[in-house]
């Protein structure tokens, strides 16, 4: 089995009438100009959180059966109004849908685009960063703030406005302090739209009177107990002028 034959796109399904279409139509579709050049023998779906509560996971794969191509208006009949209409979209054609043997779960606020990974990953991952072999740079910090006594809030949920919302890698709240401890995997977040988003999200957490105290991939890997170092400093000097 050569690699190509091992090889399973991740796609994103974002809306629950795109998920019906896979499960009874067995079809996932893509925008031409945004279709993988590298090609694959598997699809498997993740879902986004607003798919409810098998959503930030992925449920789903199928074999690749053929391919085809045709507008999104001929596909979609019912949203002749959406913007890309009249753009086209490749087809996959898909065979049985299979369950994951588990649900293979996002626990972290990463956000997941196209990406490809093997079928044995997608057979026996239960996170969606052993898919992508990211370390898990969350649960490295875990462990070291539990062995150094710190009480840490993880998956910390920020509400900032009706529509906006935050996840906190980790939060420190108690009557002095606020700090927000962020993991950044270099992979994402050195990207420039991605750094763009991280400064407003700083200067905005700021402005609310917490403290960003943000750690690199490489230096949680190579050095967490520094890492933590950092946080008992902020939480001492917070101390001091208090």
């Amino acid at each position: 089995m050569n690699k190509e034959d091992k090889r399973v796109l991740i796609g994103v399904v974002r809306r629950k009438k795109d998920l019906r279409i896979i499960l009874k139509k067995h079809c996932y579709r893509i925008p031409l100009k945004r279709c993988p050049v590298q090609r694959f023998a598997y699809l498997a779906f993740y879902e986004v959180s607003r798919l409810g509560e098998e959503g930030k996971a992925i449920n789903y794969y199928a074999r690749l059966k053929t391919e085809s191509e045709a507008k999104r208006i001929e596909l979609l009949p019912d949203e002749p109004e959406h913007p890309r209409a009249e753009e086209i979209y490749r087809v996959y054609h898909l065979g049985k849908i299979q369950r994951t043997s588990k649900r293979i779960k996002n626990h972290s606020r990463r956000r997941i685009s196209f990406g490809f990974t093997t079928r044995e990953k997608l057979l026996h991952s239960e996170e969606i960063s052993q898919l992508f072999n990211i370390p898990p740079l969350e649960d490295i910090m875990a462990k070291e703030l539990k062995r150094r006594k710190i009480k840490v809030y993880r998956e910390y949920p920020l509400r900032l406005a009706k529509i906006r919302r935050y996840r906190l890698d980790f939060a420190i709240i108690d009557q002095k302090s606020k700090i927000a401890v962020e993991c950044d995997n270099e992979k994402w977040h050195l990207r420039p739209s991605q750094k763009q988003k991280d400064r407003i999200r700083d200067s905005t957490l700021k402005r609310m009177g917490w403290i960003v105290l943000r750690f690199r991939g490489k230096e949680i890997l190579k050095n967490v107990s520094g890492c933590v170092d950092r946080i008992e400093k902020a939480l001492k000097l917070i101390d001091c002028t208090r």
